[in-house]
Parts: C-alpha cells; sequence; structure tokens
C-alpha cells in the first residue's frame, strides 16, 4: 500500500512575534494558526496566518507566510531539501506600510542539525536582494522535552536605499519545548545585532524573552 499524505496542524499564542531577531508584532502578543502538507513523494507546502493584539483589546491580522518546497533523504541519512517562501504582513506598529517578501532557499539535514542558505531578490520594503544563512540544532534529551539552538546571519548583496546602512545582521535563539498531554509550552531567549530594534516611536534592545502555548489539532 503507497504512503499517505500527512497533513498538520497547529494552533499557537506567543507573547511577542520575532523574525530574524526584530520583532514583527511590535512586542504584542500574537496568535497563529499553522497548516502544513507532506507528500510521500518528497513536495511539501505550509501556510502560516497570524493575527495580533493592537490598541485597546484589538484583533488585527499580522501576515501570512506560504511555503512550498521539495525534500530527497539520501542513503546516507542526509536529507536535501529546496523551496521558496512568500511572506506578506499587514501595516502595524512602526511600519508605514504593508511589506512582504520572497525567498529561495536549500538546506541539508543530517541527524540533529540542519543549516540552509537563502536568497531574496527585494527583501521588505528596502529594495534589498540578500543571502541569508542558518544554522539550526534540535535535540530531545528527555521526553516530552526539546532543547534548539539557531544562529543566522543576513548578508546584504545590493541595497537601493542609500540612506539604510548595508551592515552584515546577525540573530540567534535559544528555546525549550515541554509537552504536557497536548499541548507544549514554549521557552525562547532572542536576540541579534548590530543595532537596536524601533517600533512604538522608540529604540529597544533586541534581546527578548518570549512564552508560548501549541496544540496540534
Amino acid at each position: 500500500m503507497p504512503a499517505a499524505a500527512e497533513i498538520g496542524a497547529t494552533v499557537s499564542v506567543f507573547s511577542e512575534a520575532r523574525f530574524r531577531g526584530y520583532s514583527l508584532s511590535a512586542g504584542r502578543p500574537v496568535a497563529s494558526l499553522d497548516l502544513s502538507y507532506d507528500y510521500p513523494g518528497g513536495l511539501y507546502g505550509g501556510l502560516s496566518a497570524a493575527v495580533v493584539m493592537g490598541g485597546e483589546d484589538s484583533v488585527r491580522p499580522l501576515g501570512l507566510v506560504l511555503n512550498g518546497g521539495y525534500a530527497k533523504r539520501l542513503s546516507s541519512g542526509l536529507v536535501l531539501d529546496a523551496g521558496v517562501v512568500h511572506a506578506a504582513y499587514a501595516k502595524y506598529a512602526a511600519r508605514a506600510s504593508g511589506s512582504s517578501y520572497t525567498e529561495l532557499y536549500a538546506g541539508v539535514t543530517h541527524k540533529f542539525l540542519s543549516s540552509r542558505i537563502t536568497f531574496a531578490p527585494h527583501y521588505f520594503e528596502h529594495g534589498a536582494s540578500t543571502l541569508y544563512g542558518e544554522v539550526d540544532a534540535n535535540v530531545t534529551p528527555f521526553r516530552k522535552l526539546h532543547l534548539n539552538g539557531h544562529f543566522g546571519a543576513l548578508f546584504p548583496i545590493s541595497y537601493n536605499d542609500e540612506s539604510e546602512s548595508p551592515d552584515v545582521q546577525y540573530d540567534w535563539r535559544v528555546g525549550a519545548a515541554r509537552e504536557f498531554g497536548g499541548v507544549s509550552l514554549h521557552l525562547i531567549w532572542s536576540g541579534g545585532g548590530p543595532g537596536k530594534d524601533f517600533y512604538r516611536g522608540r529604540y529597544h534592545d533586541r534581546n527578548a524573552l518570549i512564552v508560548g502555548l501549541s496544540c496540534p489539532l
């Protein structure tokens, strides 16, 4: 009997949404729905939709992320994959308008380590083309306890806005997730540099402690 496709769905609530060391939600809590589809032949796809708590306890759309790709497991145990991601974010907080980006990526995974390199021809509103490299580690030292670490660096290739600094940006993240029945509790420490984050009209340190809950459907 051929293997069946796998469909996954997860709902999550986090104290903040961060991306590569920057806050996407201006430090406000977010809720998200993540859908995934894995075809036995190696094709996969995903969709993530998020909302953010705005002023006066209102709920606003934050963003939509779509991705699709192909993964191949080699006899050596290595897993190679390549694909594309498109993300679009609504007008919120310090952003003057909505912004989006599309990235092409290629990666490799072996046991608990994975790495990926990504190219964006037009990164967010800056109009920059960029390369982003990242390394991730995921381990499970005890049943129902998962630890993870991440380090990434963003390299500008070209910048259309001369007022923007083309410095290399780095980000890091360490986290732990503990399963309690069907719910996972997350604790994440995230940061990056150089420079600070800017939202709500002032600068903020890029280090942040994030807590959250996720539950598969």
